[in-house]
C-alpha cells in the first residue's frame, strides 16, 4: 500500500502541480453576491476550487452583464484579468508569438514579475510581500510577511503551484497561539524576546478534465456556508498534506473526497532515539489521518443540500479508509469490532442553502454531529454532541453593491473532542471545525459596501459567549452537563475595515476594532486582551 501511494504521489508531483484558489479569495463573495441576485448559479460550500473551474463561471457571468451594476461589471473586469490565462485555455486563445516577460504591468492586465502564458507551457511567479503596523491594546505590533508564488500549466489538463512566505511579529502584546480568534493558527518556528516567526507554505498537484480533478497537495479547506467560521471544516488550522478527489458528472450532483494527513502533536514513546549529542534526543508523533467526503445536491438553481462525513484515526493508514465511497462509520466498526483501541473518532454533517433572487437573499445552514451512535438513540441515550449554524445573507437591501447579513452558531458542549489524544478533531492542536471551539455560541451581523471597485468597507460586529474548557471524562457524567457549564467567557467587539485593491495583487488595508472581554477562568484570555481595548492599524502588501 505505501508502494502505491509514493508511486501515485511521484507520478503528479513528475507532471504537475494543481492550481487551487485561496479559500479567502475576494473571488467567492463575488459570486456568491452574484448568485444571491440571481445573475449565476454557484455553489459556495465547498472551498478551495480550482482556478479553471472559476474562470468557467467568469465566462458565465460575462454574458449577463446587462442585469450587473456599474461596479457589478467594473469587479468582473477586474477579476478577468486574474483569470485571463484560464479563461485562454479554456476557449483554446493564444497569440503564436507569445514570449517570457518581466514587470507585467500593462493597462489591461494585471501586475506580475514574471509571464510566460502559452499553450502547452505557462509559469507565472510573482514575490509575496507584506507590512502591517497596528496598536494593539496601546501597544505597537509590527507584522513583516515575505515570500514568493508560482503557478502555471503543462501539457493537457495538468498544472502546478506554490506559495510560501515566512512571517514575523514583534511587540509587546503578541498573540502567539490566538485561540478564540478567527485568525489562522501558526506553527511557530522560533520565539525571541518580544517577537515569534512562522512560515506558511501550499503547494498542490492536480490532473482536471471537463467535470472533475484529482489532486495531492496541502491546502485550507472552508467546507459549509458560514460566513463567521465552519462548524463542519475550518481554515483555522495549518494547511495539511492531502490527497482530493473532486467529481461532478452532472448539474445535479457532485462528490468531493479528501484523505488527509494531521499533525497529532501526541509523541509516541516506541519512537524515542537517544543521541551522542547533549538535548539531541528525539521521539516522533503519533501519526494521525483524516478522511473526509461529501454528496451535494442541487435540484433546482436556487437550492443546495450537502449530506458527508468525516473520521479522524491514528498509528497507520487504514486501506478502507482510501476507498472514496467507502462508508466511514460502518468501516471503522469492521476495524474495530475486535479491538476497541482501533475505533476511530467519526462525524456527520450537513449543510443547506436557498436564495431567493425576487428579494436577493439566501438562506443557508450546517449541522455538525459527533460522535454519533444509533443505538444509543433509539435506547434514549444523548444526541446533544452537536453544533449547528444559520444565518441569511440579503444583496443591495439598503444600497447597490452590498451585502448585509446575520448569522448564529452554537457548538454544545464536548464536540470535536475525544478520549485518544491522537483522534482530537485537531490539526497540530488547532480545531478543525469552528474557532469558537466547543460549549459556546456566536451571534454577528455583517455589512460589506463597495464604494468604488477597488474600495470596499465592511463592518462585522458580534456577540461571542463560551462556557469551561471540558474535560473528556465530564461526557460520561449524569446528569449530563448543561450548555455553557462552568466557567464563563463574554466577547462584546466590532469591526471596521477599508480595503484599497487598484491592481492585481496590490492591497492597501486600515482598521479599527473594539473588543470587551471578561473571563472567569484564569489564563485562559490573555491578560491584555480583558476588559475594553481598542485595535487600528494599516496594512499593505504585494502578492496576498
Amino acid at each position: 500500500m505505501k508502494f502505491i501511494i509514493i508511486t501515485l504521489a511521484l507520478s503528479i508531483i513528475n507532471f504537475a502541480q494543481g492550481i487551487y484558489e485561496n479559500s479567502d479569495s475576494d473571488i467567492y463573495s463575488f459570486l456568491e453576491s452574484l448568485s444571491i441576485k440571481g445573475i449565476v448559479k454557484f455553489d459556495n460550500e465547498i472551498k478551495p476550487l480550482l482556478r479553471i473551474e472559476l474562470a468557467k463561471k467568469l465566462i458565465e457571468v460575462d454574458k449577463q452583464t446587462f442585469r450587473m451594476t456599474e461596479i457589478d461589471k467594473e469587479l468582473l473586469t477586474f477579476y478577468i484579468q486574474d483569470f485571463k490565462h484560464e479563461i485562454n485555455l479554456i476557449q483554446n486563445d493564444f497569440r503564436s508569438d507569445i514570449i517570457p516577460e518581466f514587470l507585467v504591468a500593462d493597462k489591461d492586465r494585471r501586475i506580475r514579475l514574471f509571464e510566460y502564458a502559452g499553450k502547452d507551457f505557462s509559469f507565472l511567479a510573482d514575490p509575496m510581500l507584506s507590512l502591517s503596523l497596528q496598536s494593539i491594546a496601546g501597544e505597537n505590533l509590527f507584522v513583516r510577511r515575505n515570500g514568493f508564488s508560482f503557478y502555471g500549466y503543462a501539457l493537457d489538463n495538468w498544472a502546478y503551484s506554490l506559495n510560501f512566505f515566512d512571517n514575523e511579529e514583534s511587540g509587546n502584546n503578541l498573540d502567539i497561539t490566538k485561540d478564540l480568534t478567527p485568525d489562522r493558527g501558526t506553527s511557530v518556528t522560533k520565539i525571541k524576546e518580544n517577537s515569534f516567526e512562522y512560515d506558511q507554505v501550499n503547494a498542490s498537484a492536480a490532473y482536471y478534465w471537463s467535470n472533475g480533478s484529482i489532486s495531492l497537495g496541502k491546502e485550507y479547506f472552508n467546507i459549509g456556508n458560514g460566513r463567521n467560521g465552519n462548524i463542519i471544516l475550518n481554515d483555522k488550522s495549518p494547511s495539511f498534506p492531502f490527497i482530493r478527489l473532486d467529481y461532478k458528472p452532472v448539474d445535479w450532483l457532485r462528490f468531493f473526497y479528501f484523505h488527509g494527513f494531521l499533525v497529532s502533536n501526541v509523541p509516541d514513546s516506541s519512537t524515542l532515539r537517544y543521541s551522542q549529542v547533549e538535548d539531541r534526543n528525539s521521539i516522533s508523533d503519533i501519526p494521525k489521518f483524516m478522511a473526509f467526503h461529501t454528496l451535494s445536491f442541487y435540484p433546482s438553481d436556487n437550492f443546495s443540500f450537502t449530506l458527508g462525513e468525516s473520521i479522524v484515526y491514528s498509528e497507520t493508514i487504514q486501506p478502507i479508509y482510501l476507498i472514496p465511497v467507502m462508508f466511514f462509520r460502518v468501516a471503522d466498526h469492521y476495524l474495530s469490532r475486535d479491538n476497541g483501541s482501533a475505533s476511530g473518532n467519526a462525524q456527520l454533517f450537513a449543510d443547506a442553502s436557498y436564495t431567493n433572487a425576487s428579494i436577493k437573499s439566501k438562506f443557508y445552514g450546517s449541522l455538525f454531529v459527533d460522535e454519533l451512535s444509533f443505538n444509543s438513540i433509539f435506547e434514549g441515550g444523548n444526541l446533544s454532541a452537536l453544533g449547528y449554524t444559520v444565518g441569511i445573507e440579503s444583496a443591495d437591501l439598503l444600497l447597490n453593491n452590498s451585502s448585509i447579513g446575520i448569522e448564529y452558531t452554537r457548538v454544545n458542549p464536548f464536540v470535536y473532542m475525544n478520549s485518544v489524544d491522537a483522534q482530537v478533531f485537531t490539526n497540530d492542536s488547532y480545531n478543525l471545525g469552528h474557532w469558537i471551539g466547543s460549549n459556546g455560541d456566536i451571534i454577528s451581523f455583517f455589512y460589506k459596501q463597495y464604494l468604488t471597485r477597488s474600495l470596499k468597507f465592511t463592518l462585522n460586529t458580534w456577540y461571542f459567549r463560551k462556557g469551561k474548557n471540558e474535560l473528556p471524562d465530564e461526557q460520561y457524567t449524569t446528569p449530563y452537563p448543561e450548555f455553557l457549564y462552568g466557567e464563563k467567557r463574554y466577547e462584546y467587539g466590532f469591526d471596521m475595515r477599508l480595503k484599497f485593491r487598484p491592481w492585481h495583487p496590490v492591497i492597501a488595508e486600515v482598521y479599527y476594532s473594539f473588543m470587551r472581554i471578561t473571563d472567569e477562568l484564569d489564563g485562559r484570555t490573555l491578560d491584555y486582551k480583558l476588559a475594553d481595548n481598542h485595535y487600528f492599524g494599516i496594512t499593505i502588501s504585494y502578492g496576498f
